[in-house]
Formats: C-alpha cells, sequence, structure tokens
C-alpha cells in the first residue's frame, strides 16, 4: 500500500468514462487529495493511470483490498451502483457516488443503510448543487429575493450521446432539476405529471417534460437529447421579483418589481404604477461544480464541516424521476 501523504485524503476512482475521467483529473489537480489508484474494466483505461501517476486494476475490489483508499468514487453505469458502492463502503471507505443513486428506490434504500452501519460519509453526484449560480440562487431565495415562488421554470436541452445511453432522459438528465427545485423549494412535490416520447432513442424516451406540483409553487423540466443546441437553464418567478441563470455560463440576472404603493383602484391604474422592472447581472466567481463537489465531499470524509448532498435526498430525486418515467417504460 502507498504512503500516506500528510494531510491529504487518499483517494481512487472506479469507472473511467467520460465522468470518471474529469473525477481523476480534479483529484489529481486538487491539494486535498492523493490519487493512488483507478480501477476500469477496460485494460486500456491504463494510459489513463499513467497519466495521472496512478496505480492501474482492472478488478476494482483488488483495487480496495490492496490499495485500501480513504475514499472512492464510484461512477459505473447506474445499475452497477448497488454492487459497488456497497463494496466500498462495507470496507468502512468514504464514497461518492455519481447520480442517479441507485436503479430502484430500495436499492437506495439499502445503500443509506450500508452507509450508517459502517460510520462513512455517503453522498451522491447531484452536482449542480455545486455550481455557483445555483449557490447564489439559493441565498437570494433564503433572503427573499423574489418574494413568494410561484413557478421555477428548467431547461435541461440538447447534447445527445454519442453512444446510445442505457437509460431514459429523465434517469439520465432531469434527475438533476428534480433535485435542484426540491433544494431551491425546500421540499417534495404534493404531486407530478408528466410527458416523453421516443424520437432518436431506439428503446427509451429522450424527450420530456415534467410538472410538479408543490402547492402555491409548481416546478417545470424540459429535458431532452434532440435540441440541437446545448442550454441548460433555470428561471424562477416570485411575488418581488424573477431570478434566471445559465449553469454553463454561470451567469445570473435579477428582475426586481419597481412597484410603488398603490393609490387608485382598478387593473389599469395598477399596470401604470408598476413600471419597469430593475435589472440586475448578480456577479458569480466561476468555479468548476464537481471539483467544489469533491472539495466538500473530501472534507466532511476528513471529518470538517461540510455542506454536501444528502443521499436522502438523491433517494427521493430518483422515486420522483421514476414515478415520472413509469407511465412510458416498455411493458
Amino acid at each position: 500500500m502507498a504512503s500516506k501523504q500528510e494531510g491529504k485524503l487518499r483517494v481512487a476512482v472506479i469507472g473511467t468514462g467520460n465522468m470518471g475521467r474529469n473525477h481523476v483529473r480534479n483529484y489529481f489537480m486538487l491539494p486535498e487529495s492523493e490519487l493512488v489508484a483507478i480501477a476500469d474494466v477496460n485494460p486500456e483505461a491504463k494510459s489513463l493511470a499513467d497519466d495521472y501517476k496512478a496505480k492501474f486494476f482492472t478488478d476494482y475490489k483488488e483495487m480496495l483490498e490492496e490499495m485500501r483508499p480513504d475514499a472512492v468514487s464510484v461512477v459505473v453505469p447506474t445499475p452497477f451502483h448497488l454492487e459497488v458502492a456497497m463494496d466500498v463502503m462495507s470496507r468502512g471507505i468514504h464514497c461518492m457516488l455519481e447520480k442517479p443513486i441507485a436503479s430502484s428506490v430500495e436499492e437506495a434504500d439499502k445503500l443509506i443503510a450500508c452507509a450508517k452501519k459502517n460510520n462513512v460519509t455517503f453522498t451522491v453526484g447531484h452536482i449542480e448543487r455545486f455550481n455557483p449560480v445555483i449557490k447564489k440562487l439559493k441565498q437570494m431565495v433564503e433572503g427573499n429575493a423574489i418574494g413568494d415562488i410561484t413557478s421555477v421554470v428548467c431547461k435541461r436541452v440538447g447534447g445527445f450521446p454519442a453512444v446510445e445511453p442505457k437509460t431514459d432522459v429523465i434517469i439520465d438528465l432531469a434527475v438533476h432539476d428534480v433535485d435542484i427545485v426540491n433544494y431551491l423549494l425546500g421540499q417534495k412535490p404534493k404531486s407530478i405529471s408528466s410527458h416523453g416520447s421516443r424520437t432518436r432513442h431506439s428503446k427509451k424516451i429522450d424527450s420530456a417534460e415534467i410538472l410538479m406540483d408543490y402547492g402555491r409553487a409548481s416546478g417545470f423540466i424540459q429535458a431532452n437529447w434532440l435540441t440541437p443546441v446545448k442550454i441548460r437553464t433555470i428561471a424562477l418567478t416570485g411575488s418581488l421579483g424573477y431570478l434566471e441563470a445559465n449553469y454553463i455560463t454561470q451567469e445570473l440576472t435579477y428582475y426586481k418589481h419597481n412597484m410603488k404603493e398603490i393609490q387608485k383602484d382598478g387593473f389599469t391604474e395598477f399596470v401604470l404604477q408598476v413600471g419597469d422592472p430593475e435589472k440586475r447581472v448578480i456577479k458569480v466567481d466561476f468555479e468548476e461544480p464537481l471539483a467544489a463537489e469533491l472539495k466538500a465531499f473530501m472534507a466532511k470524509s476528513m471529518g470538517r464541516t461540510a455542506a454536501i448532498v444528502n443521499p436522502v435526498d438523491a433517494r427521493e430525486a430518483l422515486k420522483i424521476s421514476l414515478e415520472a418515467v413509469a407511465p412510458f417504460e416498455e411493458k
């Protein structure tokens, strides 16, 4: 087993697809971590391990036994989340598991119970919570910047995967927004309805819309792999104003109602007194969300105070997403 560098967390990554490679890169670059190993069933991934000076394994269990890392990112296809993450946490190793938490709510419950039994840090990669623009949005919502929220509208469209995905667009993409709407509103939806269609994907839906009822507020999500341009936006409407944000550019714009005290009755008089809104572009310091997410995970794993995604929240996002996609599953 490699020696431990003082003050650093010894980390490893299981699974080096597109997202896994980003975990590897960030762990290598972050000062809090010492990347010791990579595991992937594809032997060609050894070149990635060589590039980042980490030991390579095709058998992740062998890697866990030989290297004994402090923490591991599990970035494997969703059907393998339960088995791999259980193997990690049952050894007393802290676990960052990419979203969605599992293939089913029952599997999610098993993972949560395993983490508790083994007293390890367990979190799920709902990365958008660590986007600086969402952090700022959350602060402004909690500060009552736009008053009582009436609607949250999310658009996550474009960018069809190069290889036909093994899951549908709701579980793959919309689950991000399900979690974010819950997070911003601080509650679960009372009911949901959804629409889905198959256009390019042969088996699963590749275009979907979800409407979630939170009582006074609603959440609407559009997700697809079909739009020819990649768009990742969120917009919140409230009694006092409007906020819109771009996940990709991390730009945030705030429109505040400029209403004077109403002196006259009647709709026309009301409209005349509303006036043009005050518009402000809110400065947000750019940061790679994954880097922020992994730093929080490592801090929590080292016993420090850090805000990470509670796996119970990830379970709820999965539960809602599964309910939304259920009507469109092939029988």
